[in-house]
């Protein structure tokens, strides 16, 4: 008996975590559909999810989610369009949290970690309730006659900041009842050093709202709920209100208040549209953007654009959140401008104001401890990270498996190997701002446009004479010599592609497109993104100085 497990993001990678789990007899569970920071910001794109669609062989019968945040459940509308028939399950926060995505594909949606487990095809589901950074993550157990495979990453054994808690003696069960393959979490496999306790960052939030003389800022993740909570039980010791500034956010609260809501005290939270009206002194604005994302509250807070927000002397920033890596430069240029309007910026490398919702080496060994697994898959990092599991992992006696993307893990007569089969599935891009889906071939045009600039030749045919052209110019480098060399040139294949009016319009754009790309390459090395509009009818004629780039 055998199976199969493929990444098919979130290894190797920080975001996009998705895991198909295949057994040729029980069938296929896909574990998490989320998506990951685009690497190409300045192309106008958001972010980017696994082509589920791309992924051969036969649909899974069930998707289960371990929890809300965007890396592990962005992508769940994408997998559903990819397999429409597929049950998702989840816990009852995270349902409620992906309620958009679930009622888009007209999808209801199993309760999953209070209960007996799941049953899809030849599979048994558990969740086990956990501690994290948002609400209803759960541990997962996937177990069929070929395999026990448990799912242990985005979780603390230490309580979470709304105070939640991993049972230890509940994961030292599933250990004991036999676990094949652990998926563990490397995110902070690096830190040796234990993170402050929610506790202490409670008070050091606290005494950072108390002591600041006008506005406190604190910026942090829109799902971070318990991170708002210690935020706004300070604003409350301080004598100030709350005020959740960023869609998400604000979404996220509604979320959680149809579910019973984070116990505080009514009044103490006031929209922002009360903020003109409000004392700097006695208010704390929760900002979202803790990684800079484009477009962000915190972003254009930053540069001064945030209406009704606006930083000046006295004024405190507290970064309470991870920095993701690969984000560092993009915050510090964002804490900078903070600084140039007057305001304070204190980070959590100052100043213990907050706690990653991820294991760190210790609690990896007490993970390892209770779980103790045959096999260990590390999962969600880069290379570096997923290897230094691996090597923790030897050290406790078990076996690891390191792969990345693509490749695939084959469980079989007890051992995990690399089958050598890697079928990366490709990205999906959204763009910026409307987060609309963005076609392969315009992300290409996207690139290129930004790499090498952009040529427009305006063609205009006449009657019993040669055409009149017109060159347009973007990020392009032409002397004036070689434009006016070149509008010639065009002028005379437009007139050869037109002689005797047996091609169309569309047909010579084309034409001409294929031409002007050679021509550019042979004249002056360059490679730009090449467009050609022919123009026929003698009154359509040109403006004058056809010929010359604008200005």
């Amino acid at each position: 008996m055998t199976v199969r497990l493929r990444g098919l993001g979130g290894l190797g990678e920080f975001g996009a975590n998705s895991l198909l789990v295949d057994d040729g007899a029980a069938g296929r569970v896909l574990v998490d559909a989320g998506a990951a920071f685009a690497d190409e910001p300045a192309l106008g794109l958001s972010y980017e999810v696994p082509d589920f669609s791309a992924v051969a062989g036969p649909s899974p019968g069930l998707l289960v989610l371990s929890h809300a945040h965007d890396d592990h459940c962005k992508g769940l509308g994408v997998a559903l369009r990819a397999w429409p028939g597929c049950r998702v399950a989840a816990s009852r926060t995270t349902l409620a949290w992906c309620r958009p995505a679930l009622s888009g594909a007209g999808v209801h949606g199993a309760e999953l970690g209070t209960g007996p487990a799941l049953a899809s095809g030849g599979w048994q589901v558990d969740g086990l309730p956990v501690s994290h950074s948002i609400p209803g993550t759960l541990a997962l157990r996937l177990r069929s006659e070929a395999a026990s495979v448990v799912l242990a990453s985005d979780l603390r054994v230490a309580p979470s900041a709304l105070g939640e808690e991993t049972s230890l003696d509940e994961l030292g069960r599933w250990g004991g009842e036999g676990v094949d393959v652990l998926l563990l979490d490397s995110t902070n496999a690096l830190v040796a050093t234990p993170p402050p306790t929610e506790t202490a960052v409670a008070s050091a939030l606290a005494e950072l709202v108390r002591s600041t003389r006008g506005m406190a800022v604190a910026v942090t993740f829109a799902s971070h709920l318990g991170r708002f909570r210690q935020v706004a039980m300070a604003a409350l010791a301080a004598g100030r209100v709350v005020v959740p500034v960023g869609r998400g956010l604000v979404e996220a609260l509604a979320v959680q208040a149809r579910l019973g809501g984070i116990g505080l005290p009514l009044g103490l939270v006031r929209p922002a549209r009360e903020l003109p009206r409000l004392p700097r002194d006695g208010v704390v604005a929760v900002v979202t953007g803790s990684q800079g994302e484009s477009g962000s509250a915190f972003m254009r807070l930053a540069a001064g654009h945030l209406a009704g927000l606006g930083l000046q002397a006295g004024d405190r920033v507290l970064h309470a959140a991870r920095v993701i890596p690969g984000n560092e430069r993009r915050l510090a240029g964002l804490f900078d401008l903070c600084v140039r309007q007057g305001a304070e910026v204190v980070t959590a490398a100052e100043a213990p104001i907050h706690a990653s919702g991820h294991p760190h080496r210790q609690e990896l060994e007490t993970l390892l401890d209770a779980v103790r697994p045959r096999w260990v898959v590390p999962v969600h990092g880069w290379r570096r990270h997923l290897q230094e599991v691996a090597d923790l992992v030897r050290h406790f006696g078990a076996s690891a498996a390191v792969a990345e993307n693509g490749e695939e893990l084959v469980w079989s007569g007890g051992e995990l190997e690399l089958s050598g089969q890697r079928q990366p599935v490709g990205r999906l891009a959204f763009g910026d701002g409307d987060n609309e889906l963005l076609d392969a071939g315009e992300v290409h045009t996207r690139r290129i446009l930004a790499r090498f600039g952009a040529l427009v030749a305006v063609v205009v045919q006449h009657d019993g004479s040669l055409p009149s052209v017109q060159l347009h110019t973007a990020g392009l480098r032409l002397a004036s010599e070689e434009v006016e060399e070149l509008t010639a040139a065009v002028r005379g294949e437009a007139g050869r592609v037109l002689a005797g009016g047996t091609m169309d319009g569309d047909d010579a754009s084309l034409t001409m497109e294929r031409w002007l790309r050679r021509e550019l390459r042979r004249r002056c090395g360059q490679r730009p993104a090449v467009v050609v509009s022919v123009v026929t009818g003698a009154d359509r004629a040109p403006r004058p100085g056809a010929g010359r780039p604008p200005a």
